[in-house]
């Protein structure tokens, strides 16, 4: 099984970078002492009626319940980009909430994007979380795979918990090598961060969902299942990686997107220093976000990438620069919405910091590739055949 992202089409309202932003105005979505014209003055799309939602039903119906504090929640925006959602379980709020989705959300599943067909040439390899995702946290066609399906309601055919998210032909395969479902799954994500897969299979990847070769043995299927745990780790933000992010960080690392003042002068918040008005981003229609040229120094194998005329994250290598996941080039991204007239501030010491993290975590999977490659390789010479092949 797999689900398709929240789509809240109102994200000025229910997704903000900042909690305490987010809490603020929905308290004040919330107030009975505001009326819908005061909330359409702050939040004009909250109070923008549509197909399907009217904006002053809607809201009636919510005041006479009450704001949710609890339904504040981490939520994978973008790939790289986790923010906060006032997940709504109740109207149209949201515009499809995925009340079938949200309740396998929990501590301890795992998740990876995949999608049909890829609207980009390229194939979209997947992202990795632990949180509820956006419908765009890939380019389109998303489709959330988890490892595991939560029930909290036992029947007379099932009890209450969790199961591997698995075909009868998957769980016969893992019996047969007594190996576990979250090694198909770590197997899976490896695969799929391949280049050699990518490039190999490039005409069917376009047409239908992705093919994965699985091992011949126990052995080969946890050795690809190791690889595939170093990609989640690298790509789930929540979570430190030792000698990439924290500890003794790796020599090889060490220089990657060093945020630095072109004059190499200390860097002053308080001043703009950290404002981000390089033009990475502007406003579009409806207030959606749209990417702009931005401003880097080419260098050769590396970029310096600037948030402004003062101050760059000097020497990231352009395979970096260029990385994209799920259609997306990930830093370009990233630093698009933090553009200084749509975020309504400068960075923190801490986003600022977070973009050395990303570069960071993106140059240590580019390393990975090499392997990935070769166990690509070595799974697809000796795979396993189920008894209908």
């Amino acid at each position: 099984m797999s689900f398709p992202g929240v789509k809240t089409s109102r994200d000025d309202l229910v997704v903000d970078i900042d909690r305490d932003r987010l809490v603020q105005r929905m308290q004040d979505y919330f107030n009975p002492k505001l009326s819908h014209e005061d909330i359409r003055r702050r939040m004009p799309t909250a109070m923008t009626s549509t197909t399907g939602f009217q904006a002053e039903a809607v809201r009636n119906r919510l005041l006479t319940r009450g704001f949710l504090p609890d339904k504040i929640i981490r939520y994978c925006y973008r790939p790289f980009d986790v923010r906060w959602l006032y997940w709504e379980p109740e109207t149209g709020l949201l515009d499809r909430k995925r009340g079938e989705y949200f309740p396998h959300v929990r501590g301890g599943n795992l998740w990876l994007s995949s999608g049909q067909r890829n609207r980009m040439e390229s194939f979209y390899q997947p992202q990795f979380t632990t949180l509820l995702a956006d419908h765009h946290t890939v380019e389109s066609n998303v489709g959330m795979f988890p490892a595991y399906l939560y029930s909290d309601d036992g029947s007379l055919l099932e009890a209450a918990g969790h199961k591997p998210n698995l075909t009868e032909i998957a769980a016969a395969y893992l019996a047969q090598l007594s190996a576990a479902p979250e090694d198909l799954f770590f197997h899976t994500l490896a695969v799929l961060h391949a280049p050699a897969y990518r490039v190999g299979n490039a005409g069917p990847l376009r047409q239908d969902w992705p093919r994965v070769p699985l091992p011949g043995s126990r052995e080969l299927l946890q050795a690809s299942a190791t690889l595939g745990r170093q990609v989640a780790a690298l790509l789930d933000v929540e979570t430190s990686v030792p000698g990439v992010t924290t500890g003794k960080i790796r020599d090889e690392l060490k220089r990657i997107a060093v945020f630095v003042r072109v004059d190499d002068k200390p860097a002053h918040p308080e001043a703009g220093d950290l404002d981000v008005t390089a033009g990475w981003g502007h406003a579009g229609k409806g207030g959606v976000t749209m990417p702009g040229t931005g401003k880097i120094t080419d260098r050769g194998d590396v970029v310096d990438i600037h948030l402004n005329d003062i101050a760059c994250w000097r020497n990231v290598p352009k395979a970096v620069w260029e990385y994209t996941i799920g259609g997306y080039q990930v830093i370009k991204k990233w630093l698009s919405y933090r553009e200084n007239k749509l975020l309504g501030r400068g960075l923190t010491p801490d986003e600022a910091r977070y973009v050395t993290e990303i570069a960071r975590r993106m140059a240590a999977l580019v390393a990975l590739q090499p392997n990935l490659d070769q166990n690509y390789g070595t799974v697809t010479s000796t795979t396993y055949l189920h008894a209908s092949q």
